[in-house]
């Protein structure tokens, strides 16, 4: 939304949080507006608010993001004859197929969802990888197009203090919620395996406080690892800055959940971190194996391990790693990457 050149977003929302990330004078929050709180319930229950349609009759289009919001643009797309795209992060996608579409969070999305699709004009994901499964779930391949992230690359031009680049120690920075598809319990074991295999790691994780943290905390020290847990509030692009390879152990969790294509890779690739991670998802689409990063299989703890004792052996193919990926960012998921191909979406179906 911040990148839009030739599109002015108007936002509704039950609730407007970190307004400082999101810096627009033109929301509808429902929880900020009078008897906001009771039509909020009301939002939530029926997909249905007298103010979401009064607020639809001043745009163009509507554009639900993540994908299970898609079904409460139905009845104002229908009714206004707007155009309604989706987009898909992750997570979303495979709500229908797992066991959270018994979540009463996603009740709606789980009835509706094939209405969705046959009414809805476009559905964005970020990968191929992502498209594949909404066709297999009956989305209509023709609505869908890949929208790749778009990551502000100047954030990340932050380059490490010369202090610690003689450092003899091999900085491994994990970086997102601690939640169980990160997978960052693999991430310390292959970790301990690397240092078993005589690599001095040093172990950063930039975490956000989840309560998955404390189970973490005990697997670093019941490993023996040198863990540093900086606060959530700390850069992200300082905390690359200081590393020597980003590690992106993601797995598909119990119940089915998945990672779309990880914003930390964008941005550890535009920070010109070689990246370690799991072929999970969207991420083989992100980091080119033997180019920009190395690939193991979800879990595989012996093959990350392997990864990073190489990368720690050798300084020159962690530095053209993080050339490459920097590249790749610049050509694929920058801002303006990401800015062209959505409002070319935005045309397409204005037309």
């Amino acid at each position: 939304m911040r990148s839009l050149t030739r599109y002015a977003p108007r936002v509704f929302a039950i609730a407007r949080r970190a307004p400082d990330k999101h810096p627009w004078d033109d929301v509808t929050a429902l929880k900020s507006l009078r008897f906001g709180w009771w039509e909020s319930w009301l939002y939530r229950l029926t997909t249905w608010s007298p103010r979401y349609f009064r607020w639809a009759r001043t745009v163009k289009l509507l554009h639900a993001h993540m994908g299970y919001t898609g079904v409460y643009g139905l009845w104002a797309a229908k009714k206004l004859e707007l155009p309604l795209i989706t987009s898909f992060y992750g997570h979303d996608v495979s709500i229908g197929v797992s066991r959270d579409r018994f979540n009463p969070d996603y009740w709606h999305y789980a009835a509706l969802r094939r209405r969705l699709f046959r009414r809805g004009d476009r559905f964005l994901v970020l990968s191929k990888h992502m498209q594949a499964a909404m066709v297999a779930q009956g989305c209509p391949e023709e609505k869908i197009r890949v929208v790749p992230l778009g990551v502000n690359l100047a954030r990340f031009d932050v380059r490490r203090p010369d202090t610690e680049r003689n450092e003899r120690s091999f900085r491994v920075l994990m970086v997102g919620r601690e939640v169980e598809k990160k997978g960052f319990d693999d991430g310390l074991r292959a970790c301990a395996r690397a240092r078993e295999a005589g690599i001095d790691v040093r172990v950063t994780i930039l975490g956000t406080d989840h309560p998955r943290k404390a189970s973490l905390i005990a697997l670093g020290k019941e490993l023996g690892l040198d863990v540093a847990w900086p606060d959530p509030k700390s850069p992200v692009p300082d905390a690359m800055a200081r590393a020597d390879v980003l590690l992106v152990p993601s797995k598909t969790t119990a119940s089915g959940e998945q990672e779309g294509t990880p914003t930390v890779i964008c941005e550890g690739s535009a920070a010109r971190l070689p990246i370690v991670a799991t072929r999970h998802a969207g991420i083989p689409e992100q980091v080119e194996p033997g180019v920009t990063g190395l690939l193991a299989d979800e879990r595989d703890v012996d093959g990350l391990a392997a990864h990073l004792v190489a990368l720690a052996n050798d300084p020159a193919r962690r530095e053209a790693f993080g050339i490459a990926g920097r590249l790749k960012m610049e050509h694929e998921y920058s801002l303006e990457a990401h800015t062209a191909r959505l409002e070319a979406v935005y045309d397409e179906v204005l037309r």
